[in-house]
C-alpha cells in the first residue's frame, strides 16, 4: 500500500490500506461530530443572540401594537434603520442569524432582515479600522459603501420577491409553529436551555 507521511519533521507515517474501519463507521462518526459541535462549540458563540433574538420578539408581540412592526419594519427607510444599527456591530454571520429570525418572527420583513444579516458580519468598528490602517480612508469608504449598496439592494429585492410572489413569512411561520405539539417545543426548549446553560456553575464558581 501507499505510505503517507504526516509532516517532514515527524516519524509519523501510515499506510493508506491499513485503516479496515467500515465506510458506515466513517459516517456515523461524522455526523456525531457535527451535532456534538452544533451543540457545544456552535451554540456557545450564538447563544447570547439567540436569546436577545427570542426575548426581542416576545416583547415586541407582548408591547408594540399587532401592526407596528408590519407598518414600520418594512421599507426602505427600516432597511437604512437596520444597516446603521449593523454597520458597527461586532456579530458574525452564524450570531446574526437567529437575531434575524426573531425579527422575522415579530413582524419585520425578510428583506430587513436580510440587511443585517449581511452589513453585520461583513462591517464592524474594528474591521473599519484595520482597513483604514493597512489601506487608507479611500479604501475604507469604498469597502463600506459597497458592503451598503449590496445590503440595500439585496434586501429591495428580496421584499419586491416576496411581496410579488405573495408569500406571508409570518403566517408560514405560525402554520410552523401550530403544527408542533406544546409538549415537544417545552421539551425542545429545556433541553436547549440546559446545553446553552450547562457551564454555567463552573462560571460561578470561578469567580
Amino acid at each position: 500500500p501507499e505510505t503517507r507521511c504526516c509532516s517532514s519533521s515527524s516519524a509519523c507515517c501510515e499506510s493508506e490500506g491499513d485503516n479496515d474501519e467500515p465506510l458506515g463507521m466513517g459516517w456515523r462518526q461524522k455526523a456525531w461530530e457535527g451535532i456534538h459541535y452544533a451543540f457545544t462549540r456552535l451554540l456557545d458563540d450564538i447563544w447570547l443572540w439567540l436569546a436577545l433574538g427570542m426575548l426581542f420578539a416576545a416583547a415586541s408581540k407582548t408591547f408594540l401594537p399587532p401592526d407596528f412592526l408590519a407598518q414600520w419594519g418594512q421599507g426602505a427607510t427600516a432597511m437604512l434603520v437596520m444597516l446603521l444599527a449593523g454597520i458597527p456591530m461586532y456579530i458574525c454571520a452564524t450570531a446574526s442569524t437567529p437575531v434575524a429570525a426573531g425579527l422575522m418572527i415579530a413582524g419585520v420583513s425578510p428583506g430587513v432582515a436580510l440587511v443585517l444579516l449581511l452589513s453585520g458580519p461583513a462591517t464592524n468598528i474594528s474591521t473599519l479600522g484595520v482597513i483604514r490602517g493597512e489601506l487608507g480612508n479611500r479604501s475604507m469608504w469604498l469597502y463600506l459603501t459597497g458592503v451598503s449598496v449590496t445590503a440595500l439592494a439585496s434586501g429591495l429585492i428580496v421584499d419586491v420577491l416576496v411581496n410579488t410572489c405573495a408569500i406571508d413569512i409570518h403566517a408560514q411561520l405560525t402554520m410552523g409553529q401550530q403544527g408542533i405539539p406544546a409538549w415537544l417545543q417545552w421539551i425542545a426548549l429545556s433541553g436547549l436551555l440546559m446545553v446553552a446553560l450547562r457551564k454555567l456553575p463552573s462560571l460561578i464558581r470561578m469567580k
